[in-house]
C-alpha cells in the first residue's frame, strides 16, 4: 500500500492538503472523492517527503512532532487495539481521526510498511525524529510479548506526563521572562526618549543638574552612542558561549556548573531523577533489558554529567554490580532515588520503585517551581518598580529645579 500527497477543493470550495494511503493512484483518488474531497495534484510521497513532512520546517529550521501530540495519538492507537481491531486498520483508522499533517503523514507511512510485511518496531524505526529511540524498543518488546495494548498505553502515559511537566516549568517561568522584557523595554524607553528631552528642556533654561539626573543621562548617552557595538558583543558571547558548550569539555563543564548552581541545581537534578526514574520504570515493566534501557535513557537526559553516570553506572551493571551502588558511587543521583532502587533490586520490584520515585521527583519539581514563581513575581516587580521610580526621580528633580528657577 503506497501513501500519496495531494493538494484539494473540499465540499466547500477551500484549498486542502494532507496525504492519504490507498492501493494506487486510482483508489487514493476514489477514496478522497468519497470523503468530499476533490483532488487538483495528487503524487506518491517520496520517503524524503515523509521525513520533511513527519519533521515540519519553521522559520526557526526543522521541528518534531511534540510529546503531547505523541501522546494523544498513542493513547488513541492503544483504545483501537484494545477493541480488538488489527493493527493495520488501528493505524488506518487512527490516520483519519489525525489533523496534525506530519504525525499523520508519518502514521500512514507505517501502515504501509506493517501491511507489507514489516514489524510494528521496524515500521516506527523508520521515523527517528518523530519516534524517541525508547518507542520502538518498547513496541518491539510488547510484539514479542503479546501485550502491544498494555504498552501503547505506559507509553502514552509516559508522553503525556514529559509534555505536563514541560508545559509546567514554562508556564512558571512564562510570567517572570514577561516582567523581565517588560522591565527592559521600559527603561530603555525612558533612556532612549523621555530623559534626552527633559535634559533638552532643562539646559535650554541654564543650571546644573543633579547628581542622579546626571547618572542617567550618561547611562542614556552611552546607549544611544554604544548600542551597535554592545548588541555585536553580546552575539560574540552568545556564539563564544555556543560553540564552547558544542565541544566535548565545554558541555561537561557548562552542565556541571548547572548542577551546581543554587537552587536551580537542585531543581535541574531533580527533573532529571524525575526523568531518569519514570523513562527506566516504564521501559523496564515493558520488557526491555536493564542495559539496553540505560541506554536509552542515557540518551534523553540532557546533561553530560548525568549522562555519563549513567553510563557509568550501566558499565557496573554489565560487570554484575548492584544499579543502586553504582548510581550512589557516581554522587548525582539524589539519595532517595538510590535508596528506592535498592528497595526495588531486594524485592524484585525495581519497576515500580522507580515508577514511585518518578512520582515523587515530579511532584517535589511542581511544588519547587510554584515556591519559585511565587517569589520571583513579587520580587521582579519590586525590580521593575524600583529602576522606573529611580529613573522617574532622576527626571522630576530637574523639573522640580525648573519650577523653583521660574518662580
Amino acid at each position: 500500500m503506497a501513501v500519496f500527497e495531494y493538494t484539494a477543493l473540499n465540499a466547500s470550495g477551500r484549498k486542502v492538503k494532507g496525504v492519504v494511503d490507498a492501493e494506487s493512484l486510482r483508489a487514493a483518488r476514489s477514496k478522497l472523492k468519497a470523503q468530499g474531497v476533490f483532488p487538483t495534484t495528487l503524487d506518491e510521497a517520496k520517503t524524503r517527503t515523509l521525513g520533511r513532512s513527519a519533521k515540519g520546517t519553521s522559520i526557526f529550521g526543522e521541528r518534531r512532532v511534540g510529546s503531547a501530540q505523541l501522546g494523544i495519538a498513542t493513547r488513541q492507537l492503544a483504545t483501537l487495539v484494545g477493541a480488538g481491531m488489527p493493527l493495520v486498520e488501528a493505524l488506518k483508522a487512527l490516520g483519519d481521526q489525525l489533523d496534525q499533517p506530519r504525525l499523520k503523514a508519518v502514521i500512514a507511512d507505517i501502515a504501509s510498511r506493517v501491511n507489507e510485511g514489516s514489524t510494528f518496531a521496524d515500521a516506527i524505526r523508520a521515523h527517528p525524529r518523530v519516534f524517541p529511540k525508547l518507542y520502538p524498543n518498547m513496541i518491539a518488546s510488547a510484539e514479542a510479548s503479546g501485550t502491544l495494548e498494555v504498552v501503547l498505553d505506559r507509553l502514552a502515559e509516559l508522553l503525556e506526563s514529559s509534555a505536563t511537566l514541560r508545559r509546567q516549568v514554562f508556564a512558571a517561568l512564562a510570567y517572570p521572562i514577561l516582567m523581565l522584557f517588560l522591565c527592559l523595554g521600559v527603561v530603555i524607553l525612558l533612556l532612549t526618549y523621555v530623559v534626552p528631552q527633559i535634559t533638552e528642556i532643562f539646559e535650554e533654561h541654564g543650571g546644573v543638574l543633579p547628581l542622579p539626573t546626571r547618572i542617567v543621562i550618561a547611562l542614556s548617552d552611552f546607549i544611544q552612542s554604544q548600542w551597535i557595538p554592545c548588541v555585536v558583543l553580546c552575539g560574540l558571547i552568545v556564539v563564544a558561549i555556543t560553540r564552547y558548550y558544542q565541544t566535548e569539555a565545554g558541555r561537561e563543564r557548562i552542565d556541571g556548573f548547572r548542577l551546581k548552581f543554587p537552587v536551580f541545581g537542585a531543581l535541574t537534578t531533580k527533573a532529571a531523577a524525575a526523568r531518569f526514574s519514570r523513562t527506566l520504570g516504564t521501559m523496564l515493566s515493558s520488557g526491555v533489558e536493564l542495559l539496553t534501557a540505560l541506554t536509552i535513557v542515557k540518551n534523553i537526559i540532557g546533561n553530560v554529567v548525568i549522562e555519563n553516570a549513567i553510563a557509568d553506572a550501566r558499565e557496573g551493571v554489565r560487570e554484575g554490580k548492584n544499579l543502586a551502588d553504582e548510581l550512589d558511587k557516581s554522587g548525582v543521583f539524589p539519595r532517595l532515588l538510590v535508596q528506592m532502587t535498592a528497595i526495588g533490586e531486594k524485592t524484585g520490584e525495581l519497576e515500580s520503585m522507580l515508577l514511585r520515585a518518578a512520582r515523587a521527583y515530579e511532584s517535589e519539581v511542581n511544588t519547587v517551581i510554584s515556591a519559585l514563581t511565587a517569589v520571583l513575581n513579587p520580587i521582579l516587580i519590586l525590580l521593575l518598580a524600583g529602576i522606573v521610580g529611580m529613573i522617574l526621580v532622576s527626571v522630576l528633580l530637574p523639573m522640580l529645579e525648573m519650577t523653583s528657577l521660574a518662580g
